[in-house]
C-alpha cells in the first residue's frame, strides 16, 4: 500500500491556499451535487471558466476526477465534458469502536460505500486479545481492494487525545480494555497510512453539523446516552475538546459519594423504566439529567441540545427530558433527537477520516475547517 504519512508525490503545494481555492471548490462542488460540467461549476462557484478549467486539469493530473463518457450540449451545440470524482484514487476506513461492538465503514475517495459492518466484542478479551481481533477486522475489509488506504479514522467511547492518541485513563471507566492502548501509533505503523482519532462523542458532535440536525447552528452541544454517557461542545463554528481532550464529559461529573452519571444512570435502572414504558417524571436518572443539562445551558449558553444515543429511541425518554429541563432554563434553548442516534459516532468519523485524505492532496474543505 502507499505510504501516506509523507506528502504524496503527486500532491499540490499546500503553501498555497488561495490558489489552490478554485481546485478545492471545483472537487467539492462535485462532491456534493455530483458530475457536472465545468460551466455549471463555475456558474455555482462563481469562479472564470478559464480558471476552472485549469483547475480541472490540475485535478484530472492527479487523478482526483475523471472525464465521464457523458455530455453536455451547449447552445453553440459543441460537447461539454462532465467530470466526477475518481473513485479508484483511494479508499478510507472509518472505526467507531465503543464498549460492546466495533462499527466499521470502508468508503471510496466518491464517498461510494464498500462495506458496511459491525462486529461484537468478546467480553473475555484480554487487551492482546482486542488488538488481535481488530487488527484482523481490518486487514479483512481491504484485502480485496486495489486502491491505496488514504486514510484511518477512529472513534473510541472513551477521553482521548487526539493529538498524541493516548487513551485517558479515567477512575470507574467500563471500558478498561482498551487503556493503554494508543491506536493511532499502532495502525499508522501497521497500516502505513494517516490515522485520526477521537473519542465518539467529538465525532458524532462533528457528524450533526456537517450534516445532522446542527447544520444551521454555530452553538450547540451533543449529549449522548447508551453504556455511557458523554457530550461534545461545538461554539463559534469549532469543536472545544479542552485542555486534554476531556470537555464535554458529562458521564464523569460526580452525582455522590464514589458515583459519577453514567453510573448514577445504571444504578437506578433508567433503561429499565424506559423499557417498562414507567412515567419518568419522577425519575431520579431523569431528575439529574434534567439538572445537568440546564445547569450546561445557564455555564456555556447554547443555541441547542442535541440529544443522541441508544437510550434516546425509546419514545419517552426526550420528552421526559424536555419537561424537566425547560422550567429550569434562563434563556430559551432547543431541546432536539438526533437525526441519526445509533450511527453518528461512524457518519462523523468517516467525515473526518476523509477530509485527511484530501488534505495529502490539497484540498481540505474550503472553509479549512478540520474535524
Amino acid at each position: 500500500m502507499q505510504n501516506n504519512n509523507d506528502t504524496p508525490t503527486n500532491a499540490v503545494d499546500r503553501k498555497q491556499p488561495v490558489a489552490l481555492m478554485p481546485d478545492r471548490l471545483f472537487f467539492h462542488t462535485i462532491k456534493q451535487y455530483g458530475p457536472m460540467s465545468r460551466a455549471s461549476i463555475a456558474k455555482l462557484t462563481g469562479i472564470s471558466r478559464p480558471t476552472i478549467s485549469e483547475s480541472a486539469q490540475r485535478l484530472l493530473k492527479q487523478g482526483l476526477v475523471i472525464e465521464t463518457k457523458r455530455k453536455t450540449q451547449n447552445k453553440q451545440g459543441r460537447a461539454g465534458i462532465i467530470y466526477e470524482i475518481n473513485a479508484t484514487k483511494g479508499v478510507i476506513l472509518a472505526l467507531a469502536i465503543d464498549v460492546k461492538q466495533i462499527q466499521l465503514r470502508l468508503t471510496n475517495l466518491a464517498l461510494g460505500v464498500i462495506r458496511d459492518q459491525c462486529f461484537t466484542i468478546d467480553p473475555s478479551w484480554n487487551k492482546q486479545d482486542f488488538i488481535k481481533a481488530v487488527i484482523q477486522i481490518m486487514e479483512l475489509s481491504l484485502h480485496d481492494q486495489q486502491a491505496p488506504l488514504l486514510s484511518i479514522g477512529v472513534s473510541v467511547a472513551t477521553p482521548v487525545n487526539a493529538t498524541t492518541g493516548e487513551i485517558i485513563a479515567l477512575p470507574f471507566s467500563q471500558f478498561t480494555v482498551i487503556h493503554g492502548i494508543n491506536f493511532k501509533q499502532l495502525f499508522s505503523h501497521h497500516f502505513n497510512c494517516t490515522v485520526t482519532i477521537d473519542n465518539d462523542v467529538n465525532w458524532a458532535t462533528l457528524a450533526e453539523k456537517a450534516n445532522g440536525i446542527a447544520q444551521q447552528e454555530s452553538n450547540f452541544m451533543f449529549i449522548y446516552f447508551g453504556e455511557g454517557i458523554g457530550g461534545g461542545v461545538y461554539f463559534d463554528n469549532h469543536l472545544i475538546k479542552g485542555a486534554s481532550g476531556m470537555a464535554g464529559e458529562l458521564g464523569h461529573i460526580m452525582i455522590e459519594d464514589g458515583v459519577n452519571l453514567q453510573d448514577y444512570v445504571h444504578k437506578h435502572k433508567l433503561q429499565e423504566a424506559l423499557e417498562a414504558g414507567d412515567d419518568l417524571t419522577a425519575h431520579p436518572a431523569l431528575q439529574v439529567i434534567s439538572r445537568i443539562i440546564a445547569s450546561m445551558a445557564t455555564v456555556i449558553n447554547p443555541n441547542m441540545f442535541v440529544l443522541g444515543g441508544p437510550l434516546t429511541k425509546y419514545p419517552t425518554f426526550i420528552p421526559a427530558i424536555i419537561a424537566l429541563t425547560r422550567p429550569q432554563l434562563f434563556t430559551p434553548t432547543l431541546i432536539v433527537p438526533s437525526d441519526a442516534p445509533n450511527f453518528a459516532p461512524l457518519n462523523g468519523v468517516e467525515t473526518g477520516a476523509y477530509e485527511v485524505a484530501l488534505a495529502q492532496f490539497g484540498l481540505p474543505k474550503p472553509d479549512e475547517v478540520s474535524p
